[in-house]
This record gives structure tokens, sequence and C-alpha cells, in this order.
């Protein structure tokens, strides 16, 4: 009997804890229900950023698994191939009429067949698709640094990355390489090409003290609808670093103007002695052209065609994404006794196999001028 007096109050006690102990798990419980409802509503906030400073200067926060890019910018195209990261592309300039890319077109279309069928037209640097852009749901867009559309696109609160194309310098262009590779997860692949570059680059150095360097004029067809004979200069400044590391002089350097429009009389004041033709000339209309028979590539017949690989424009060796072809091409013809050992076969077949996974002759052939009797 005392022992059920005792007891009692104990049951009590404990009958009255463990309701009090259920409401508490009951709060607990749905106070970590909330946690997670809030933890899932601000996902977009918990995501992780990582900050990129571009060739503006400016600082451009994007997600540091980017897996959802738009290419704006028609010579940063080619790249995303380059460093392996092409399969996150889901815009590329089409020039709203789903053209096919205007630099290495044959190469990008060869390696990814369905290329276009997957990837929105968003239209050019200079008229950009907002709407579609908008559509694609892109973490962020590349363009070229000093086009105006990246301000009317960033108003839409889409990160954009200005990167730079042949109107840069060589360091400015691997910079822009290094910027896509750090933005795409493909630091590896970025700096393998950039080291090549740079080992290219290293290559043509014998050129740095060479007395006699001969003027040369780079020649190209550009504008709206490539009608506009166009030169390198400040206009094109990788064409400038080209010819100047390759041991020449750009009589062209300091032109400036929209796509770097030249005349006739400025080829007779400059008075070339190397003229190479780019995009959409040919060497017909300078050796027939009367006014310019007195000059001295005319004279002594050193008209030469840049290497490329496709019948279309832009797909020359001084495209940005092939100048390090360019640069050991143009090294070798301007001073072919210091390059006797220059290999340049041997050179275009690593640089399609390596960076586009093609096979020299199989998979692509070379046009162009190559005046040397072996290589």
């Amino acid at each position: 009997m005392k022992l059920k007096k005792i007891l009692s109050p104990f049951i009590l006690f404990i009958l009255i804890f463990g309701v009090l102990l259920c409401g508490c798990m009951e709060k607990t419980s749905s106070s970590t229900q909330n946690t997670k409802e809030t933890t899932y509503a601000s996902n977009e906030e918990s995501t992780k950023f990582i900050v990129i400073t571009d060739l503006r200067g400016k600082e451009v926060k994007i997600p540091a698994n980017a897996s959802r890019y738009v290419c704006l910018f028609p010579m940063a195209l080619p790249f995303f191939y380059i460093i392996h990261a092409q399969n996150g592309l889901v815009g590329y300039p089409g020039f709203g009429a789903k053209k096919d890319p205007y630099f290495s077109g044959n190469l990008i279309l060869k390696v990814d067949p369905d290329f276009k069928k997957r990837c929105a037209d968003v239209g050019y640097p200079g008229n950009p698709n907002i709407e579609t852009i908008l559509a694609t749901k892109s973490d962020f867009v590349v363009n070229m640094y000093a086009a105006k559309s990246c301000s009317m696109i960033e108003k839409k609160r889409i990160p954009v990355i200005g990167v730079a194309g042949s109107f840069g310098n060589m360091g400015e262009l691997l910079k822009s390489v290094e910027i896509l590779g750090k933005a795409t997860n493909h630091e590896k692949d970025a700096k393998m090409f950039i080291d090549y570059y740079k080992s290219r680059i290293n290559c043509v150095n014998r050129t740095k003290n060479v007395k006699e360097r001969p003027k040369v004029l780079y020649l190209s067809y550009q504008g709206p609808y490539g009608n506009k004979l166009t030169s390198g200069g400040k206009f094109n400044t990788l064409v400038h670093d080209i010819i100047t590391k390759a041991g020449g002089i750009d009589v062209a350097e300091n032109v400036t103007g929209q796509f770097g429009q030249i005349s006739i009389e400025d080829i007779l004041k400059w008075n070339p002695d190397i003229i190479l033709i780019g995009s959409g000339g040919t060497k017909e209309y300078i050796y027939s052209n009367e006014k310019l028979k007195d000059i001295n590539a005319v004279k002594n017949r050193r008209v030469y065609i840049v290497p490329y690989d496709g019948k279309v424009r832009y797909s020359t060796w001084y495209a940005p994404e092939k100048s390090s072809l360019g640069l050991l091409w143009t090294a070798k013809l301007l001073h072919p006794d210091k390059f006797k050992d220059l290999n340049i076969t041997y050179e275009a077949e690593y640089y399609y196999k390596t960076f586009w996974g093609l096979e020299l002759g199989k998979d692509i052939k070379i046009y162009g001028d190559f005046p040397w009797k072996n290589q």
C-alpha cells in the first residue's frame, strides 16, 4: 500500500513528462521541416559563385559550376572547342539567320554535326537577340569586351564576360582563353593550349635581333558584305603581333577606323616588300592591278595566300584560334634561313589532332602558299 502511494506520483510524473516530450519532439520536427523548406526556397542564394575579372577589368560573378553558357562573340566560339567546353554551349552568334559559325565553322561542324540544332541563334555583338538569350537560361554570356551590347545584356541581370580576339594582342588573347577555362571549369585544358601557344612564341624569338626586316602588308576583305579592302594595324592588333614577332615590319601598324579600311594609295605609299592575302582576297587582284605594278611585292612576285583550312571566310591561320600556326608560317616565310628546322606540316598535324581531334589530309585539307621546297 505504501509502495502504491509512492509509485502513483512517480507514474503521474512519467506520464506528464512523456506528453511534454512528445510536444517537444513535434516542435523539433516541425522546426527541422521549416529549415529544409527555407534551404530549398533559398537554394539560388546558397549557390556557390566565383568572381572573374574579364578583359574590361570588370569583376563578373558567375556560378562556380556553370553548365550553360552563350557565346555572342564569333571569334571566341572556337575556343570553347579547343578547351573542350563545347557541351555547355546553348547559344551562338548565328547573325539571326542560323549561319554557320564564322570562325572555324568547318571544324566545328565536323566535330559537332548537331551544333546548330542544339544551340540557339542569339544574333551577334552588334545586334544581340536579348529575348533568345534569356530563353536559353544561360549562366553567363561571352561577348567582345568592347561591344556596347555588354551593358544591354547586363541590364537583364545576365552576367557578361568580355574577351578579346583579333582585336587584342597575343597576351590579351591568351588571357581570354584563361578566363574561358575558369568560367567553364576547363582550366587544365585552357592551360594546355596557353602553354602550347607560348612555346610557339618562344620558337620564333630567334627573329628578335634580326637587322633586315621586310615591310609586310596583310590584306583582307571585310566589312558587312566582304567588300572593304582592309589591313591589320591598330584595328587588328593580333595581325600586328604576328608580323612583328615573325621578324617583319607591319606597314599598316597605324591603321584605325571601321574594319581597318585602306586604299590603293596607302599601299603605294607603304611600298611593302611582301603582301599577305587573308580572308576574301586573291593574288590576281594585286598582280593585275596596273597601279600596283611598281611596288616591291609585285615586282619581286612576293604576294602570298595565308594558309587556310576551309573554303570559307575567316578560316585562315591568322584567325585567333589558329594564329599560332600563322605565326610559325610567317616566321618561316620572312626568314627561311633561320627556320630551316621548322616543319610546318608537323606543326599543323599537331595542332589539328591535339585541339580538334582531326587528322591532316584525312579530315582536313590545307590550302594556301608554302614557297619553301620542303615541309
